[in-house]
């Protein structure tokens, strides 16, 4: 008998009840939640008890990793449960895991077979064939690199590594110049341009995402009077927004954080926007929504990035100050192919517009979609159609040719 537990399984099995036998392949470990096993070494009349194992304790996880035959038998002594963990789920996390964590796993793997002896399949069924764990042609490579930028990130602010590229937002249809938004980049001195989908999750796992974070909020906020002026006439109600993180959004001091960047640079609330994911929602629903309500009573506006591709459900829009939405670039760049994802941003152009939101359509690539979500009634587009991340020093020239040619139009 078997039901589902947090994405594993579980097994309630009678006394003197087989749960996997010498030879079997190795498709599961278990952990016991009540009642003990026995483990028992080879087979027919020689078959002895090696060990008694009981609540909490783990079994079967070698040969799940390694993909050998059971070098054992397991049998329940009394009515047991346990919690089955599939190789299916396992690899998936693994898949997820990062390059350090799978190289320490293959490393801990083969230190075992080599201290326990096992090294034959006479022995033990375990041979020196290769770990079945999801890893990138070289490994090795990948678990240095991930350390190295570890360290180095927490030198990158300090060494004026860090800059800040900024993508416009134009209106739809007028195609006018709205706002932009703020991007990180990292360029480190010799591996070149990193990729913020490379370094900010091991800012977040580091805590440096903290500073990071920082850094970006008050280098935007001191561009400003550059990027406002590039909005001509509609500098009054232009922006920039920020992305903020989910441990950031957590911080009890992002608020104060805000506040003092605003002071410090004359800017005015309104013309700040914080950006935040739907998955950043969900990290923490209590504290987030603390957070905002004080940047909103700022006067700071507040987007949800990546809308439809996340968690979160209306009760989130009910309870959350959002003044925007974020329709995710995935949906857009596959309206014209697809018609659920036309569907799906018709929705959001839908709710946002009942719930008196903008809307902003990211990975805007080409003319024929930016006039589609016009047609459609979205208010903002953005995306390499109107212009890629440029540094603050292409910024002016851009705005200028923009609007020229759009002038001319």
């Amino acid at each position: 008998m078997t039901d589902d537990y947090l994405g594993f399984k579980r097994e309630n099995l009678a006394a003197q009840c087989a749960v996997f036998e010498v030879g079997d392949s190795g498709e599961a470990a278990y952990v016991i939640e009540s009642g003990c096993v026995e483990v028992l070494a080879g087979t027919g009349d020689a078959q002895r008890r090696v060990a008694v194992l009981a609540e909490g304790a783990m079994f079967g996880e070698i040969a799940l990793l390694d993909h050998q035959s059971r070098t054992a038998t397991v049998r329940t002594l009394v009515p047991t449960r346990l919690v089955r963990i599939d190789r299916t789920h396992v690899e998936e996390l693994l898949q997820r895991a990062d390059p350090v964590v799978q190289y320490l796993m293959r490393l801990l793997l083969e230190r075992f077979r080599s201290s326990s002896g096992r090294d034959s399949t006479a022995s033990t069924g375990i041979t020196a064939q290769s770990i079945a764990l999801p890893a990138p042609p070289d490994l090795h490579a990948a678990a240095v690199r991930t350390l190295s930028l570890a360290h180095d990130l927490s030198n990158a602010i300090d060494s004026n590594q860090l800059e800040l590229y900024y993508q416009p937002i134009v209106t739809l249809p007028q195609q006018k110049l709205a706002g932009y938004e703020s991007l990180v980049r990292w360029r480190h001195p010799s591996m070149g341009l990193i990729s913020p989908a490379e370094f900010v999750p091991l800012a977040e796992k580091t805590g440096l995402i903290h500073r990071i974070g920082q850094w970006v909020l008050h280098r935007a906020v001191t561009d400003w009077p550059a990027l406002s002026q590039t909005l001509g006439a509609a500098a009054q109600e232009g922006f920039v927004s920020v992305n903020l993180s989910a441990p950031e959004l957590c911080s009890d001091a992002i608020v104060d954080n805000v506040r003092a960047a605003l002071t410090t640079h004359n800017m005015p609330a309104q013309a700040l926007r914080i950006e935040l994911t739907e998955t950043a929602v969900i990290a923490n629903m209590q504290s987030v929504a603390r957070t905002l309500a004080h940047l909103q009573a700022l006067g700071v506006g507040i987007a949800l990035d990546d809308f439809g591709t996340g968690y979160a459900g209306l009760d989130y829009l009910q309870q959350l100050p959002f003044s925007t939405l974020k329709i995710d670039m995935s949906f857009v760049m596959q309206m014209h192919n697809s018609q659920r994802s036309y569907q799906i941003i018709k929705s959001a152009l839908e709710l946002s517009r009942s719930l008196q939101l903008q809307s902003i359509a990211e990975g805007v690539e080409d003319a024929s979609t930016a006039a589609l979500l016009s047609s459609m009634g979205c208010g903002y587009g953005q995306g390499y159609y109107f212009a890629k991340p440029m540094p603050l020093s292409a910024v002016s020239s851009w705005a200028l040719a923009f609007g020229s040619v759009n002038s001319e139009a």
